[in-house]
């Protein structure tokens, strides 16, 4: 739903029903992301905080043969904790990504096991992303230059592996989802959707004036009184601030547009912002989805479901056969995780 930008704070995020989050654990989620959509990160930025600064080479992890540096894995990190605001849970979500970073290694021994090779055409492309002068900006020396390749390469070696070998052939049926839509009809229950135009002034007597030229005008003329005296962003636009399902607005305004029949104006509303006259311009009532329309969406989560299986047994398996070790006194964190041995913890 299309909302003022004004409002995007002030309510909760949509939340998927709680059948939709699956059981699969949270590393799973960010590699699977990171591994399929690789070409969509911000490859310029990544690479700029990959070449800054001298590398710390101290190891900190062992998987199977090969070794693995700090400033590889602070690498990792950087690429995923930008947003991370919430330093009483640093060791837990700091543990959580260093078993992502983990299970992709495993899954790269694999890869590397079976010889596959990263498609060559997508590494000029990415490496081409690469402006010279931000290799030259960093100071980036020819060694530099190769261990950033190498990263990329090792990137779409997994890519390819997971895609081309783990995840080949695995899909979901019509039937499947037909039976999944039937099985869970309460899921694709859409709500009321609201239709709806507003008027924000910083003046009561204004709010007020406006709202009787909307009585005198049958409220016909709301989007042109918007466009002369609206503040609001939506001003331009005659006041239409899209639709609008249960739980996209504020509480205040909700109860009072939802409350609306299509065509009526409501109330003059106070905030902070100043004083608001919404118009309801169409109510469409909440119906049962058919199956057509929810088919792409039932297919999509029951595919990435069914991924996330598959890469899980594949990791399960190959924890199995390939030793790991965490060096603790060099991870700059505390390590809160099970799922993985520091040296000497299973003797």
């Amino acid at each position: 739903m299309r909302e003022d930008a004004r409002f995007k704070w002030q309510s909760e995020p949509a939340k998927p029903p709680a059948a939709w989050a699956g059981n699969v654990r949270p590393g799973f989620l960010v590699f699977l992301v990171f591994a399929l959509s690789l070409s969509a990160c911000g490859l310029e930025e990544r690479f700029r905080r990959f070449l800054q600064g001298a590398p710390d080479n101290t190891r900190v992890l062992r998987v199977g043969e090969a070794a693995y540096s700090r400033a590889e894995l602070d690498s990792f990190f950087d690429s995923r904790l930008n947003e991370f605001r919430d330093p009483a849970n640093a060791d837990s979500v700091m543990s959580g990504l260093l078993e992502s970073f983990i299970e992709e290694k495993l899954l790269l021994s694999e890869a590397e096991r079976r010889n596959v090779q990263p498609d060559r055409a997508a590494l000029n492309a990415m490496m081409a992303e690469v402006s010279s002068s931000a290799l030259e900006e960093q100071g980036a020396d020819a060694k530099r230059a190769f261990q950033l390749e190498r990263s990329i390469a090792d990137s779409l070696k997994m890519q390819r592996y997971i895609q081309e070998y783990l995840l080949k052939g695995v899909e979901v049926t019509n039937e499947e989802c037909e039976a999944y839509y039937n099985q869970h009809l309460s899921e694709f229950v859409r709500g009321d959707v609201v239709h709806v135009r507003e008027i924000l002034v910083d003046d009561l007597v204004l709010a007020q004036r406006i709202l009787a030229m909307l009585k005198a005008g049958r409220n016909r003329n709301f989007a042109e009184l918007a466009r002369l005296h609206s503040k609001a962003a939506t001003a331009a636009a005659g006041g239409d601030m899209g639709r609008f399902e249960r739980g996209d607005l504020p509480e205040e305004f909700e109860k009072i547009i939802f409350g609306l029949t299509p065509g009526s104006v409501s109330k003059i509303v106070r905030t902070r912002y100043g004083y608001h006259t919404f118009l309801l311009e169409e109510k469409i009532r909440g119906h049962q989805e058919k199956f057509y329309e929810a088919k792409d969406r039932i297919r999509e989560k029951l595919l990435l479901e069914r991924q996330r299986e598959v890469i899980a047994r594949e990791v399960d398996s190959l924890m199995k056969r390939i030793p790991v070790e965490i060096y603790r006194e060099n991870l700059g964190f505390n390590y809160v995780g099970t799922r993985f041995a520091s040296p000497g913890e299973n003797d």
